[in-house]
């Protein structure tokens, strides 16, 4: 199919507002309580998903090596919409979130400050995203 010159420009410009949309969304992430290891920062806009940890269906992801106090990311590509994100602190860098029977090891977080005791529900992390307003998360450590 052959497309004319005003069809092609329009697809053209149809393509640029919809990239345009997208946009980076700066996560801060305070209270990270040791240097090493790395940060796993998580967003979701599914609920079952986010519920039940099926981390193939994140919408974005960044690594951010952990320090002390605050660290920053940037989740890519996410466009204005609800999303619920959440935080591992990957101490000893090993893809696992450690576990001593029910208590873990390791930090957690999640948006809105949610889940400081027990996993939230997405509607207890879920916030809207307007292209602009970055969130600012805790991150939470079992008592030692």
């Amino acid at each position: 199919m052959k497309l004319t010159p005003i069809l092609s420009g329009a697809l053209f410009a149809s393509t640029l507002s919809t990239t345009a949309a997208l946009a980076d969304m700066e996560v801060t992430i305070d209270g990270v309580d040791a240097s090493g290891g790395s940060i796993h920062v998580l967003a979701f806009n599914d609920q079952r998903a986010f519920e039940n940890n099926m981390f193939a269906k994140m919408v974005s992801y960044v690594k951010i090596p952990a320090t002390e106090g605050s660290v920053t990311g940037v989740l890519p590509g996410l466009e204005a919409g609800s999303y619920a994100i959440m935080l591992h602190h990957d101490a000893n860098d090993n893809g696992q979130f450690e576990m001593k029977g029910a208590v873990p090891e390791e930090g957690w977080g999640y948006s809105n400050n949610a889940g400081a005791t027990a996993p939230p529900t997405y509607d207890e992390a879920v916030f809207e995203y307007t292209g602009d307003n970055n969130p600012t998360m805790k991150m939470n450590y079992a008592p030692k």
